[in-house]
């Protein structure tokens, strides 16, 4: 299945590692179905008595994590030969903090009070955050390096579509668990379930192949290297109105943390429906990533970010309009849809906007200026708590809108781009 595929990679060291990669990814993929970020967390934040501003506060604190370290070591990241050393002890950084969330729900979190309870809960998913944002730099590199870019748009499908799959059992367990153990312990066990399976993926990646070093020839002290920054953005046009039309894209996700609290109030449902959520969005997951992998590879990313804020404005107009849980389910698969088509070609479009020995950098700069974008999620929040919900999604409606005329209109596909330069 995997030869056909790869369509005949010639090296089999780009066959292991595409195989490696995919793996690892899927089961990450599915570790995380067991705490999702726009399915399960908000759920959890409603247990511990969180408001809709807690609420809100998810996607912000683990973006703000995600991204803004990445700057301080990209700088190093260009600078080293082989990328592997450093992926190996940075993700298991990046997994540590969920055993910790997990064990603190289990002792702690039904002795403790409400306020100390989201202390703690916010502490450790920023710490997985922090860990996640040292560690991306160096393994996009390495994968960008290992991974042909005629591949790179299969390889990161293959990493979705398999961890779909296992997230649909994932979704299963979450409904189950849910349903059979109450607060705290149906949470803690997740988490738990969450590690162990984080872990079989870092185990993966022991075994990544990196045969050549791809150090940059240019090295640049940290003082050097933030003052490069605005120079990037005032010299490159197509990458500054990426930035643009991304930071737009990104305010629109301030929906995604209340779609499934949104749905369980409306239509009076149980919290095990979070696990249902994760199973369609899972499902939806699989299908997106056979086509918007193809279309990446075939046509490009630009296409794909189009796709993503087009998906990003239908999830939140069917959130307005649906009168059914059944058609509300709809939103879930346009909200995956959207998260798909930006794990595929987000950091992908920006790897060939840039030469290859400035990828960490670019990478970075461009988590460290748009991820505070994703402060809409605060706004978010006291928006549903002054006005409802609805005013969340028309916002987000609005700005997945914005972004996809920005595309349109102003970001160039650099495949054609590049092809213009060399002729």
């Amino acid at each position: 299945m995997f030869d056909r595929f790869l369509s005949n990679p010639g090296d089999p060291v780009v066959k292991h590692n595409f195989l490696v990669n995919t793996f690892d990814g899927a089961f990450y993929s599915f570790a995380m179905s067991f705490v999702s970020l726009s399915t399960v967390m908000p759920v959890f934040i409603k247990n511990i008595g969180g408001s809709n501003v807690a609420v809100g506060l998810i996607p912000v604190v683990w973006t703000l994590g995600f991204n803004f370290p990445q700057v301080l070591i990209a700088n190093y990241v260009r600078q080293i030969k082989y990328k592997k050393p450093l992926l190996i002890i940075t993700a298991l950084g990046q997994r540590l903090p969920w055993l910790l969330l997990g064990l603190l729900c289990w002792f702690f979190f039904n002795k403790t009070s409400t306020d100390l309870q989201l202390i703690l809960f916010f502490s450790c998913l920023l710490l997985a955050a922090i860990a996640g944002s040292i560690n991306l730099p160096g393994w996009f590199d390495l994968v960008a390096k290992i991974t042909p870019i005629t591949l790179r748009g299969r390889l990161f499908a293959s990493r979705s579509i398999l961890g779909a799959i296992f997230g649909i059992l994932g979704g299963w367990i979450v409904k189950l668990v849910l349903d059979h153990y109450s607060y705290p312990v149906n949470f803690s066990i997740l988490l738990f379930l969450a590690f162990i399976i984080m872990m079989i993926s870092y185990l993966l990646l022991f075994f990544i192949k990196e045969k050549e070093s791809n150090a940059s020839i240019n090295t640049f002290h940290y003082k050097e290297f933030f003052k490069r920054i605005p120079s990037l953005i005032i010299h490159q046009e197509n990458y500054r109105n990426f930035l643009i039309a991304d930071s737009l894209l990104i305010s629109s996700l301030m929906a995604d943390a209340f779609y499934a609290l949104y749905a369980i109030k409306k239509f009076s449902l149980s919290d095990a429906y979070a696990g249902a959520f994760t199973i369609i969005m899972m499902s939806s997951v699989i299908f997106g990533n056979i086509l918007f992998g193809y279309i990446a590879d075939k046509y490009g990313h630009r296409i794909n970010l189009m796709m993503a804020a087009g998906t990003s404005f239908s999830a939140c107009i069917i959130s307005l309009i649906a009168p059914s849980p059944i058609l509300f389910y709809f939103v879930f698969v346009f909200s995956a849809f959207t998260a798909t088509l930006l794990q595929l070609s987000r950091l992908t479009i920006i790897a060939e906007i840039c030469a290859e020995e400035d990828r960490p950098s670019y990478i970075a700069i461009t988590n460290l200026l748009t991820s505070p974008f994703i402060l809409s999620g605060i706004l978010g929040g006291i928006i549903a708590n002054s006005f409802g919900y609805k005013y969340v999604f028309i916002m987000a409606a609005f700005l997945s809108l914005s972004s996809f005329f920005w595309y349109l209109k102003k970001v160039k596909e650099p495949r054609i781009l590049n092809l213009e330069m060399i002729t």
